[in-house]
């Protein structure tokens, strides 16, 4: 499974076809992954009980790195352009999804990868998948690379509020629900960073009261 940074993606090879019962954004045939800038968890893990599984669901609101350097602009700027060609491909491939109209205007209908966030910076949603026995379906390390073992009593712990790492994402699929066009991006690799003064500061801002990589894959900065 290859993984990239948004910014070396080469558009015209994304493609979106479907994969079961689900729709998939798929670069160089294989589901895309994405390593992720730094990103910081202003609220910690959130838990959502799951209407078709007895185990809940688990996921991540975060900002990425809000850092003026030309790497983070560059980062921010090549997920808008990545939202676009996303928009491009539903618009051509109406049909897949069963909307029942062939005329809908996807950029209109389409949630963006980074959501408004009021005056502070915008939340990217990742989820922790899991597998039919409720194990979670990725791996974490923490700031000296060691792997953590997560579940149900220990994960409000490890993923707290406040933590700031760099991940690996997988676009699971592409839906659309309620007149609503997204994607949904799951953790495949995670690895706690150590903070520093100036990315503490920085992200403060907020502070307002399918196979699992067993290897590090994440480079530190």
């Amino acid at each position: 499974m290859s993984h990239m940074n948004v910014f070396d993606i080469d558009f015209s090879r994304l493609k979106i076809a479907k994969s079961g019962r689900n729709i998939k954004l798929i670069y160089e045939k294989e589901p895309l992954q994405l390593i992720t800038c730094k990103m910081y968890s202003p609220f910690g893990v959130k838990m959502a009980q799951n209407n078709y599984s007895q185990f809940s669901n688990y996921h991540l609101d975060c900002s990425l790195n809000q850092s003026t350097s030309d790497v983070s602009i560059k980062y921010r700027e090549s997920l808008e352009k990545l939202d676009n060609k996303i928009i491009e491909l539903i618009q051509d491939n109406l049909q897949l999804f069963n909307t029942g109209n062939e005329s809908l205007n996807v950029e209109e209908m389409y949630s963006r990868i980074l959501r408004e966030n009021k005056s502070y910076p915008k939340l990217m949603k990742i989820q922790l998948p899991r597998d039919s026995k409720g194990n979670f379906e990725c791996v974490i390390f923490d700031e000296n690379k060691d792997k953590l073992i997560l579940n149900e009593s220990n994960i409000e712990n490890i993923l707290c509020k406040g933590k700031i790492f760099k991940s690996i994402i997988e676009c699971g699929k592409i839906w659309y629900y309620n007149g609503r066009f997204g994607t949904t991006w799951n953790i495949k690799q995670l690895k706690f960073m150590v903070s520093t003064n100036s990315s503490t500061n920085e992200n403060n801002k907020y502070e307002d009261k399918n196979d699992i990589y067993q290897r590090i894959m994440i480079i530190d900065e």
